[in-house]
């Protein structure tokens, strides 16, 4: 039995030994398409905002029965209507729409290799060939076709109600929803040159189609969620370094800074910060840019710049996946989103700080209370990576965060700098408005005028 377990022991260490790191856990520019991480899909109030309501697109809840009967209709017919637009203008098929649906198909298995190296393994293994590329096809036809149609002012153009619509439109950014980018290149009437005039236009729910705007570009590395991201956030990474092993070179680990240097955050909300005569307005900026944060510090108060914020029911949604995104293992960006909810996080403590934010333009609330809006930011922010980087330790894992860092620290040594709260409560109580200035300035004349009035009664000359 000792010779047995001697021979166990030394297999699994043989074992450990040869261990390498898996290539779909590798850090990568362009991450394969794969489920939320573990981490999240463990806890249900943030994952039932990553599962498809109404339909699905990919192999993740191709399966799912209840997203089968509610959504498969519409994309055969979607995907039917797609082969006929593309028959009628792409010359080369004059109109015939067997020859371009054999030709859509065809494309679809000629690159199926390709096509599943961009899949996480785990999602597409219960699958064969075939089924995948009939899924793939239909999936990317029927995609492409609704974002080519959708209109929220004529939602019958997609045989859709309005609610219909607008649930489909919430369902196509999740990311166990997405479809590669590789794939609607390939099913698209213009080889993909138009993805990004799709994309934009099912954004504005039509707007772009009907308004005959020039579309905005976007590089589109991934997916359609990586474009939104990359849309809302800036999101420039620093060129990777292969490493002498063919990898991407990792960054150094933190550094501890030194204790004269640190600046503790003492402020706990935006009312903390209104006290010290920091005012909120809304950046003028036309661009939807959310890390567009600057703050400015005064004599009298400061001014913290942040970008408009619509918070509505698909809110929950987007952001939670945008989060769910950049955690995926495989994936190498500077946590923008996470960062920038960390950031109002520190900023809102329940629904008077929201109102705060909503009085100031920063924040419009589509949801009937603002504790929702309160409630958003504090389940969310209790576990975002960005925590971790705080004024102790700093990393350049995630360049994007020393803006967010930089701004705190500016608004914590304007807050804790005591002349300027005295300045600023000194405002506050006796120049808050024009009655307080005009009682102030006539006190001040009153002192002065009995001032110079003792100071004739002593050195009048009758005297």
């Amino acid at each position: 039995m000792a010779e047995d377990a001697k021979v166990a022991r030394e297999a699994k260490l043989a074992q450990l030994l040869n261990q390498t790191f898996q290539d779909n856990n590798q850090i990568s520019s362009t991450p394969k398409i794969q489920r939320v991480p573990l981490f999240w899909r463990q806890n249900p109030d943030f994952y039932k905002y990553c599962i498809p309501k109404l339909i699905s697109f990919g192999p993740i809840h191709h399966a799912n029965e209840n997203l089968r009967q509610q959504g498969q209709h519409l994309k055969s017919q979607w995907t039917s209507l797609c082969i006929e637009e593309y028959s009628k203008q792409v010359p080369l098929y004059n109109g015939n729409k067997q020859t371009a649906a054999n030709y859509l198909y065809g494309v679809v298995g000629d690159n199926i290799v390709e096509l599943k190296e961009l899949f996480a393994e785990d999602v597409i293994e219960e699958y064969s060939d075939e089924e995948l590329i009939w899924m793939l096809f239909e999936d990317g036809c029927s995609l492409l076709y609704y974002m080519d149609h959708v209109d929220a002012e004529h939602p019958e153009e997609l045989k859709l109600k309005l609610d219909q619509l607008m649930y489909i439109g919430r369902d196509i950014p999740l990311l166990e929803n997405q479809l590669p980018i590789k794939l609607l290149q390939l099913l698209s009437k213009t080889q993909g040159a138009d993805l990004d005039y799709l994309i934009t236009n099912f954004m504005s729910m039509g707007e772009e189609k009907r308004s005959g705007r020039t579309t905005i570009t976007i590089p589109i590395r991934n997916h359609i969620l990586d474009f939104l991201r990359s849309f809302y956030f800036h999101t420039e990474i620093e060129q990777n370094i292969p490493n002498q092993n063919g990898g991407i070179q990792m960054p150094p680990p933190p550094r501890p800074r030194p204790r004269s240097s640190l600046v503790w955050q003492t402020y706990k909300n935006i009312r903390d910060l209104r006290k010290s005569g920091i005012k909120v307005k809304a950046n003028k900026s036309d661009e939807w840019k959310w890390h567009d944060i600057t703050f400015t510090s005064r004599w009298f108060g400061g001014e913290l710049t942040l970008p408009l914020w619509i918070f509505s029911n698909v809110t929950h949604y987007f952001f939670r996946n945008l989060i769910a995104y950049e955690m995926c293992p495989d994936f190498h960006n500077n946590f923008e989103c996470c960062c920038y909810l960390y950031f109002m996080d520190c900023l809102i403590d329940d629904a008077e700080d929201v109102k705060e934010l909503r009085s100031a333009g920063v924040i419009q609330n589509l949801l009937l209370r603002d504790e929702e809006v309160a409630k958003f930011f504090n389940d969310i922010g209790h576990d975002l990576p960005a925590k971790m980087c705080n004024q102790i330790y700093t990393t350049d894992a995630a360049p994007i965060s020393k803006k967010y860092i930089q701004v705190m620290r500016q608004i914590q040594q304007h807050y804790s700098s005591g002349w300027r709260t005295f300045l600023a409560e000194t405002r506050s109580t006796y120049f808050s408005s024009p009655w307080s200035l005009l009682a102030f300035l006539a006190a001040l004349l009153g002192l002065i005028l009995a001032v110079l009035q003792t100071w004739y009664t002593i050195h009048s000359p009758t005297n």
